[in-house]
């Protein structure tokens, strides 16, 4: 998430915030509705950025949600299943 905030910063100057910006909405979306991802693989879920081809993978444990991975859509976008 940071390399990718850094990439975005530095091909236009504010885009950088303005993708953790819309990481941080879909993550308090889904911590104020945590069923509301799609279920993916064992308990995992996942939901989409709005603005950037990102996909936030989350389960839920105890009533919390935990956040296992921000994936590009397109790069690896398995990468995250090693973690599981």
């Amino acid at each position: 998430m940071t390399e990718a905030a850094l990439f975005y910063e530095q091909a236009r100057p504010g885009f950088g915030d303005i993708f953790l910006d819309d990481i941080q909405h879909a993550i308090d979306t889904v911590r104020e509705q945590p069923i509301l991802g799609e279920e993916i693989a064992y308990g995992f879920r996942r939901t989409l950025a709005r603005r950037f081809p990102f996909t936030i993978i989350y389960f839920i444990e105890s009533g919390e949600v935990v956040v296992i991975a921000v994936a590009h859509q397109s790069r690896r976008p398995e990468y995250w299943k090693g973690r599981m």
